[in-house]
Order: structure tokens, then C-alpha cells, then sequence
């Protein structure tokens, strides 16, 4: 069975390119803002739920107690991103390196799905075996430069699009061939049909 992507794994690989791209460039501010940004979005939206759970215990006082549990957890670690933003910088490495380590493997299973006689196959293998390289580097090298993980996001996502493309190209052309498989059969059985109606009409003739 052949694993199929979606156009997700594209928009992320695109938002994952910029990223890069900007850490790249602009290191300490794109991470320290993010984190900020971040944090800010997980405050806002766990002090929402602590109303809500509010308002909910109000009206019935045997209201569960996980939105107000989730929502003041939300609230805990969205402090921490913005307090600790100068920290977050080795926080993201690991979970860069854990998110490509995963994604290599997904496309590990991408190629290995595919056969040793598609055209895809090696395209998705050398990707695969790059990514799972670049993925444990990423994880057990310590404390890399915040422009290093910048490098190795953009190399994720351009790696990542040549996989999707690729993918999708095998998949194009598959079904180019499979339509013009159907289109020959169907031209076949026509002029299967068309001869049988030539041969019948001479030997009505000769029974009148």
C-alpha cells in the first residue's frame, strides 16, 4: 500500500522555509519575538478557558474542573515562553530535531511503500536518510548556534518539498498511464465491436 501525502506536509514545509529563513537571518530577535508571541497566544487562550470554566461552574456547580485545569497549565507554560524566551532557543533545537527525526522516518516508510521499482524510490530513500542524519545530529549535538538550527530548518523544507513534488509526479504520471491503459482497452473493445458488426451484416444477407 502506497502511504500518500497531503497538501499539508507542503504548507508546512513553506511556513518551515521562512521560519528558517528568518532565524537565519535574524536570530536572537525572530526567536526571542516568536517565543513572546507564542507565549502570549497560550495565555490568552487558557485565561479563555478559566472564564469559561468560571461561568460554566456558575451555572452548575457540578462542572468539571479540566477546563480550569487545562486553561491554568495554558497560562503556566505561556509565562514561561515569554520570561524564558532567551531560553527557548535549545528548547527548539530539540524539538526541531525531534520533529525531522520523525518526519524521516514518515518518509522512510514514504519509499519503503513505494517499491524498489518505482521511479520515486531512491529520490525518497536518499531524502529519507538525510533527514534521519540531520534529525539525530540535531537532537544530540549540543547547543547549537540558533543560525545553525535556521541552516538545518531550510534544508528540512526544501527537502521535504523535493519529496512532496516528487511524490506527487510519480503519482501524476501513474494515473497518466492508467488513463491511457483505459483509453486503448476501450479503443480495442470498439473496434472489437465495429468488426463483429461488419461480419454479421454479409451473412444476413446471404440467409435472405
Amino acid at each position: 500500500m502506497v502511504i500518500k501525502e497531503t497538501n499539508k506536509s507542503l504548507i508546512s514545509s513553506i511556513l518551515f522555509l521562512i521560519f528558517g529563513a528568518l532565524i537565519f537571518a535574524y536570530p536572537n530577535q525572530v526567536v526571542t519575538t516568536a517565543s513572546m508571541i507564542f507565549g502570549g497566544i497560550l495565555m490568552f487562550y487558557g485565561l479563555i478557558l478559566v472564564i469559561k470554566n468560571y461561568y460554566e461552574t456558575k451555572q452548575d456547580s457540578n462542572n468539571s474542573s479540566a477546563t480550569l485545569i487545562l486553561g491554568i497549565f495554558l497560562l503556566v507554560v505561556g509565562l514561561l515562553f515569554i520570561v524564558l524566551a532567551s531560553l527557548i532557543s535549545h528548547i527548539l533545537q530539540y524539538v526541531l530535531g525531534a520533529w525531522i527525526l520523525f518526519t524521516g522516518i514518515e518518509r522512510l516508510m514514504i519509499a519503503l511503500s513505494l517499491g524498489k521499482d518505482d521511479n520515486a524510490f531512491i529520490t525518497q530513500l536518499i531524502i529519507a536518510c538525510i533527514l534521519l542524519i540531520a534529525g539525530l545530529y540535531t537532537i544530540l549535538r549540543g547547543h547549537l548556534e540558533i543560525q545553525i538550527i535556521g541552516i538545518i530548518m531550510i534544508i528540512y523544507s526544501v527537502l521535504q518539498i523535493i519529496g512532496y513534488l516528487s511524490n506527487k509526479k510519480d503519482t501524476v504520471d501513474k494515473t497518466v498511464d492508467i488513463i491511457k491503459e483505459r483509453i486503448d482497452t476501450k479503443d480495442e473493445k470498439d473496434d472489437i465491436k465495429e468488426a463483429k458488426v461488419v461480419e454479421e451484416k454479409p451473412n444476413k444477407k446471404k440467409k435472405k
